[in-house]
């Protein structure tokens, strides 16, 4: 192993295999604890043979699985802070050899591995480990999860799940396949398991092509000699390897969002055979080329970026797509189902249109998102049921393929919808758009019962909040004449510590208590000022710092906005047993008042001043509070707690009619739905005259007759 290798707080918990809190509180607690070599913050490097010598001395180093230590060889041979590309690709490429001429294979491959600062050891460690073919492709995807974990979020990665979802939709068994944007080969791993005889790939970058080249000859090699691969290297819009080839299904997950496709150059390309794409509009350059490689008949399978659907710029494009019937269906995935994890993304499949089948298209529309935000409430999005999806996609595409015209639409889940419904001016794909509304599953008098229930439960919180309104005995008084003292002379004082949510590495406050980052939660600033409890995740922080580097939110403190828009509000949350342990969370400062000198609810109540505010707040449109300068009265203890206790009933009030308008729009709501549906009838109208109101002149049209 690399002596002197520097390595973070993050590799350190990953040697030791614990969380990255247990580092940042053994650098805390343990004077002998190696210090930084370079770097700041969280950003600090250690000596890795000073911090493995200090964990063997506390029995804190554990036995490490051969494929760890092979790639911790392999960012030393490529050297500190460098890409580890070209070296992943030149261990791949030497597994291969290893898988097809044994323990003395070297090739080009183990030649330049060897030619690198530690290449010697690192391939003496694959030698050693790569012993049969299974045990190199084995130790291969090992290689590449961990070169594809240390991407971080720059990783352009399509999950196995998806991939295999995508090769089923493209039906690839027995067939070529081509993937022009291929990256390390996973859709074409995918359409080798699904049955694909011919697997044909291309890269930008030579040494992910390298790499896709050799995991997908590691893949393929175990099996009956039938499957071929061919991956090459460079761009496949400006440079494309395949010129007139057409191949059986195409897949493909492009890159979002190219600014530099090559769009003057290729202006006048046949490719364009649906329109020129406009220069904001990659990906729909990537679906033309995908349909120029796909023979009549066969399919093209893309993810696609959502707003690909319904951006005005692409609309003269998807029109064509539609009016010839190149389009056959786009399936909504859930967030989070694959890179950037915050979207929502689209599978659009498409073919080649066989001139000799001319039949009135229709595009299948799947929302398999639906359903799914309720899952979000308390900042925890649930794993995608990859099982459930595929089993309920492939089905219901199987159908539309065997007889597109006879599919039943299924209430927010699938529909059937003929091209020409979606010649409009937008040309919007977006496939909620276009599903049926679920309707009420419920019959006529379960509907009347409900509705009953949720009459009695506002009446119930109305009545309450009758009773939580402030004021009462609350005496005038002729203005009071305070003697004022800014919160930066009461934290001078000690009377109160302010901290805020770091951007960069900062130390948390003394007397933490260690935990895993599983339980953790974050009081973000929308949970402030809609007064939720915290729903964020630590996964969802900027990544300047660490959680364990991170402010937690304790019983008492005082939470308040950073910066507000101008008409905006400006809430400040005093936190109770809910939010303890909470992470702070971005745009958020927190005080905490010693109860000894402040009253919590009193510091609250007089930091929410519209005074206060317009003091210390700069900007125009976006007003960022300087809090130090916010003031509040010189008051007692016992007066301070006089005036907290009636801004704390001010906030319950505020919590109460919260419940009044949560209880009073789902009333509404179920009452709306329940008339439109036909499963509630209003009464006849009442007072004088009512009765003859309810029967119908002979005169007074008839709505169904008009």
């Amino acid at each position: 192993m690399a002596q002197g290798t520097g390595v973070t707080a993050a590799d350190i918990a990953r040697i030791a295999q614990v969380s990255r809190t247990t580092v940042s509180n053994w650098r805390r607690r343990h004077e002998d604890f190696p210090r930084p070599v370079g770097g700041a913050g969280n950003r600090a490097l250690f000596d890795r043979t000073q911090v493995e010598a200090w964990l063997a001395r506390g029995g804190r180093l554990p036995e490490r699985a051969p494929h760890e230590l092979v790639w911790e060889q392999v960012r030393a041979a490529a050297g500190e802070g460098a890409d580890p590309a070209e070296v992943v690709a030149d261990a791949q490429e030497f597994l291969l050899d290893l898988s097809r001429g044994g323990a003395e294979a070297a090739g080009t491959a183990g030649k330049r591995l060897t030619a690198r600062p530690g290449g010697d050891e690192l391939a003496r460690a694959l030698r050693e480990a790569a012993t049969t073919p299974e045990r190199a492709r084995e130790f291969s995807d090992h290689l590449h999860d961990a070169y594809v974990d240390s991407l971080g979020g720059k990783a352009h990665i399509t999950p196995g799940s998806l991939a295999d979802l995508m090769a089923a939709l493209a039906g690839v068994g027995g067939g070529e396949v081509l993937d022009p944007a291929c990256g390390g080969g996973t859709l074409l791993r995918a359409a080798a398991d699904a049955g694909a005889t011919g697997l044909h790939g291309q890269e930008t970058a030579a040494a992910t092509a390298r790499l896709a080249r050799a995991r997908l000859g590691l893949h393929t090699g175990h099996g009956d000699g039938n499957v071929s691969a061919q991956v090459t290297g460079g761009d496949s819009l400006t440079g494309d390897a395949f010129p007139g080839r057409r191949f059986d299904a195409v897949l493909c997950n492009p890159p979002f969002n190219q600014r530099d496709w090559g769009a003057d150059q290729l202006a006048y390309d046949e490719r364009w055979a649906y329109g020129v794409p406009p220069r904001s509009e990659s990906e729909l350059a990537w679906v033309q080329h995908c349909l120029a490689h796909t023979r009549p008949g066969g399919l093209a399978v893309l993810l696609m970026p959502p707003a690909a659907a319904s951006r005005p710029s692409g609309r003269r494009i998807r029109r064509e797509l539609l009016r010839r019937g190149a389009l056959r269906a786009v399936l909504a995935l859930p967030v989070g189902a694959a890179a950037p994890v915050h979207v929502g993304l689209q599978v659009w499949v498409l073919h080649q249109p066989d001139p000799a089948s001319a039949v009135e298209p229709r595009i299948l529309f799947v929302d398999t998102a639906a359903g799914t935000e309720e899952e979000a409430e308390d900042g925890e999005r649930r794993p995608v049921d990859w099982e459930g999806l595929r089993r309920s996609v492939t089905r219901v595409w199987r159908d539309f393929l065997g007889a597109p015209a006879e599919v039943a639409d299924q209430p927010g889940f699938c529909r059937a919808v003929p091209a020409i419904e979606l010649l409009d001016d937008s040309v919007d794909l977006t496939p909620h758009r276009h599903l049926p509304v679920a309707a009420p599953e419920m019959s006529g008098r379960e509907a009347g019962q409900w509705s009953g229930r949720a009459r009695r439960r506002l009446l119930r919180v109305l009545e309450d909040t009758r009773a939580s309104v402030p004021g009462h005995g609350w005496a005038g008084r002729e203005a009071a004449g305070w003697r004022m003292t800014t919160v930066a002379d009461l934290a001078r004082s000690g009377a109160l510590t302010l901290y805020r949510a770091p951007s960069s590495g900062t130390a948390s406050p003394p007397g933490e208590e260690e935990s895993g980052p599983g339980g953790l939660r974050v009081l973000t600033l929308a949970d402030v000022l809609g007064g939720r409890t915290p729903s964020g995740r630590p996964d969802a922080l900027d990544g300047t710092a660490e959680p364990e580097e991170r402010v937690r939110v304790r019983p008492g403190d005082v939470v308040v906005p950073s910066s507000l828009a101008r008409r905006g509000p400006y809430r400040a949350r005093v936190a109770g047993e809910e939010e303890s342990g909470a992470l702070l969370g971005a745009n958020l400062h927190l005080l905490r008042p010693d109860p000894a000198h402040v009253d919590p609810w009193f510091l609250a109540g007089f930091l929410e001043d519209e005074d206060n505010l317009r003091r210390a707040g700069l900007g125009s449109t976006i007003v960022r509070v300087d809090l130090r300068k916010l003031s509040v009265p010189l008051l007692s203890l016992a007066e301070q707690r006089r005036y907290g206790a009636a801004f704390r009933e001010i906030h319950e009030f505020r919590v109460h009619l919260d419940r009044v308008s949560a209880a009073a729009g789902e009333l509404g709501e179920h009452l709306s739905s329940g008339l439109r549906a036909g499963l509630l009838a209003p009464p006849p109208p009442s007072g004088p005259g009512g009765a003859e109101q309810a029967e119908r002149s002979p005169d007074t049209p008839d709505i169904r007759q008009t």
